[in-house]
């Protein structure tokens, strides 16, 4: 109620002009018909903290990170995964039949520059069946052994250079492509025309047509390779006579039957050690952010002080203005390019789990989110008065409230288009989703001793 009232008193003030000034007790303004306007701010609060082990995560992703590598900074690091598919919910039976299916193949699909490490290190994936179903709280410790068929589906080498003379240079995405049986295939498209109902989901057809595939990294390190798109392709084959050309011909195309998608389930695998070094650096107390799966921080935000600064002062009318958050950070020197998350999550504790599980996204309320500033070296929270206003309606307050969970994310956005009759369309980008780091080896150090907070408020005195 004293923050409604605050805010009508202000509004009341017209005519001010200001002057700004950093000092930590600046009172800025002039007096207007006898009262005493001023806006203050204050950055001597300290941001306290510790790491902590993250332990294992489950990102809700379609994005397949595969390989092994060795970064002595980092450690080491293997990926393997285990996935569903969802299924397309018709076939094309009309123009070709199962006999006319030639080949069949797993593609998984990377953007250009999607790896770290060594381009032209030979790697290899070979994909197994599974024999069983996935387990619904599958995380990135699940170990896959008694799941899958032990003779291989198919295998293949490859590599992610990129040559000057290469025909596929200028494209966006390359493919690796896994020969697969035709059996296999043909499997599948008759298990469509014997029941098409098992096709209508990713549920279903894992139930009843196709549990899901192990894809291994068999052998070869020195490279991760993310893979944003994978599918099951079926490619078809046919002779016919024309009756428009009078004339033989053929007809070829390629189906993409089966997608991984983020409504299945699809699990990175990880085997994970860190080096020495981090291990050292946790053991001395430093505070670190490590992922995938490695540490995180949790701190303790100085929501106390920050509400006594608020309401001290006789016979005033406050108003808080902005509350502001930058940790400043170290990153990890290395020879693999392995630098600080580009994405950090500070969310209450005590919400931490709830957040990802029901696929939440920043509130700025209890949690909110920072990009990593190359050029400053930190993670800038800019947008904490949110959280202020709403503890300061509260009678009680507890730990709870300012113990936060710092934790290395992945971040997708939206463009949404925006336009009227008048005017032309305007775009912007809103989060779509977070999800716990994944995509390759992460890690720095948080210098939360030098972080700076700092709140600014206005107040009137009434004389």
């Amino acid at each position: 109620m004293k923050l409604k009232t605050s805010l009508a008193a202000l509004a009341a003030v017209s005519l001010l002009s200001f002057t700004a000034c950093d000092d930590t007790t600046s009172t800025i303004g002039a007096s207007l018909t006898g009262d005493n306007v001023a806006i203050l701010i204050d950055s001597t609060y300290t941001l306290t903290g510790r790491t902590v082990e993250t332990g294992p995560i489950s990102p809700k992703t379609s994005q397949m990170l595969i390989g092994a590598i060795n970064v002595p900074e980092y450690g080491t690091m293997r990926s393997n995964v285990v996935t569903q598919f969802l299924p397309v919910t018709a076939i094309d039976t009309t123009t070709f039949t199962v006999e006319q299916m030639d080949s069949v193949f797993l593609t998984l699909q990377y953007s250009r520059g999607a790896f770290i490490g060594d381009s032209v290190a030979p790697l290899g994936i070979t994909v197994y069946e599974l024999n069983r179903q996935l387990p619904q709280d599958i995380n990135s410790a699940f170990n896959p052994a008694d799941f899958y068929n032990s003779t291989p589906l198919g295998s293949v080498a490859y590599n992610t250079a990129i040559f000057e003379d290469d025909s596929l240079s200028y494209h966006s995405t390359r493919s690796v492509n896994v020969p697969l049986p035709l059996e296999f295939g043909k499997k599948l498209y008759n298990a469509y025309m014997e029941n098409s109902a098992n096709f209508a989901n990713g549920q279903v057809f894992s139930e009843n047509v196709l549990p899901g595939l192990y894809i291994e990294n068999s052998y070869g390190s020195g490279r991760m390779t993310l893979f944003s798109r994978t599918g099951i392709c079926m490619h078809f084959f046919k002779e016919y006579y024309d009756e428009d050309e009078k004339c033989d011909t053929t007809y070829a195309t390629t189906y993409n039957y089966m997608l991984v998608t983020p409504e299945v389930l699809s699990n990175n695998d990880l085997d994970i050690n860190l080096s020495d070094g981090l291990k050292q650096r946790y053991a001395d107390g430093k505070t670190l952010l490590v992922a995938p799966a490695g540490y995180e921080a949790e701190v303790e935000f100085p929501l106390t002080e920050i509400i006594n600064t608020f309401r001290t002062g006789d016979k005033s009318l406050t108003v808080a203005n902005s509350l502001t958050l930058s940790i400043p950070v170290d990153t990890i020197a290395n020879d693999f390019g392995v630098s600080a998350p580009p994405y950090a999550l500070m969310v209450l504790k005590k919400d931490r789990e709830s957040f990802f599980a029901n696929n939440k996204v920043p509130d700025d309320v209890t949690s909110f989110y920072a990009t990593y500033n190359s050029t400053t070296g930190s993670y800038d929270f800019s947008s904490m008065l949110n959280y202020l206003t709403e503890m300061l309606k509260r009678d009680d307050i507890t730990a709870e409230d300012w113990t936060f969970s710092v934790v290395p994310v992945q971040i997708n956005f939206e463009e949404t288009v925006s336009s009227s009759y008048y005017y032309y369309g305007t775009s912007s980008s809103v989060i779509s989703e977070v999800q716990p780091y994944l995509i390759s080896p992460a890690m720095c150090e948080l210098r939360l001793a030098d972080a700076k907070i700092k709140f600014t408020y206005s107040r009137q005195i009434i004389k």
